[in-house]
């Protein structure tokens, strides 16, 4: 019964362990699903797309992709998840 008990206990500690690296993974995620999408949309190569023909568009792309990263972080950091 002792035997089983120590099991339990080491279970649970394993599953916490598992928890919180899925949690990571998943912010993790999270953080780059946007990214990933948007350089997808850029790798396409258009010839309409209206960022394409400024000369600031690639810094402006730049910047969306750290602003969503930043308030990424934001959100994820008062949910207390970061």
């Amino acid at each position: 019964m002792h035997y089983v008990k120590l099991y339990i206990t080491d279970q649970t500690q394993v599953e916490m362990r598992q928890n919180q690296i899925m949690q990571f993974l998943t912010i993790v995620t999270t953080i780059f699903m946007p990214l990933t999408l948007i350089t997808g949309w850029y790798g396409m190569n258009f010839k309409a797309m209206p960022e394409l023909d400024t000369s600031y568009g690639y810094f402006i792309v730049m910047g969306v992709c750290i602003l969503i990263i930043i308030l990424e972080v934001i959100y994820f950091k008062k949910k207390k998840w970061f």
